[in-house]
């Protein structure tokens, strides 16, 4: 899928871009610029597309155009059927769903036929922990790290397979002053995805990190 609209600044709202791989995702609020962080991250998110698709539907006899928010494709290795996304706060689609269950359907019709899902996201699915992990994360993605710190700790992780940052911390950190160090290089590699880790549970000292080898 291709972007079909192109989205504009607005006053009424916040706008902008994402980088991703090679290119920009742009998004039209808060609510879509934590989506695409989240699955910009993910391991098992293949590709992102704004305003993918532009469909027909009809409502009392007119017949309209509807372009929804974003298409996520999943790597073919995940058994996840890929998904269209429409954006919404919880309050909005609440009060108006009516009003938009004629295009709603429509899409989700359109989505059974070509193996997708159809799904509605609001703060629930998108303000979640892993958006705190990931926000947590990103402030050390650039941080100056020795590359002796950082082989240490991915050597340490490849012969055990997997452990926890505890015992990373213990291993190689012993001492406050340490220990702060030791969890900058830690979240750094967790940042630049060359230490794994479960996206989904909050990040603390006992979270199992493991290196995937290629």
């Amino acid at each position: 899928m291709k972007q079909m609209r192109k989205i504009k600044p607005t006053r009424m709202s916040v706008s902008g871009r994402i980088p991703y791989k090679g290119r920009s995702l742009p998004y039209e609020s808060t609510l879509e610029r934590d989506l695409i962080i989240v699955h910009a991250f993910r391991e098992d998110v293949e590709d992102i597309v704004a305003q993918p698709i532009t469909i027909p539907f009809v409502k009392n006899g007119i017949t309209y155009k509807y372009t929804p928010d974003f298409f996520i494709k999943f790597a073919e290795d995940v058994d996840k059927p890929n998904m269209i996304i429409e954006v919404k706060p919880h309050d909005l689609w609440q009060a108006h769903w009516r009003d938009w269950s004629d295009k709603w359907k429509t899409m989700q019709r359109y989505c059974k036929n070509n193996g997708y899902v159809f799904h509605i996201y609001d703060e629930s699915r998108i303000k979640n922990t892993a958006l705190d992990n990931i926000n947590l994360l990103m402030r050390f993605k650039n941080s100056a790290i020795e590359e002796e710190d950082k082989e240490a700790v991915l050597e340490q992780v490849m012969l055990m397979g997997t452990t926890t940052i505890d015992y990373l911390l213990t291993r190689f950190y012993t001492g406050s002053c340490l220990r702060n160090h030791g969890l900058r290089v830690i979240y750094h590699l967790l940042a630049t995805k060359r230490l794994k880790f479960n996206l989904f549970l909050e990040i603390n000292d006992l979270t199992e990190v493991w290196v995937d080898y290629e």
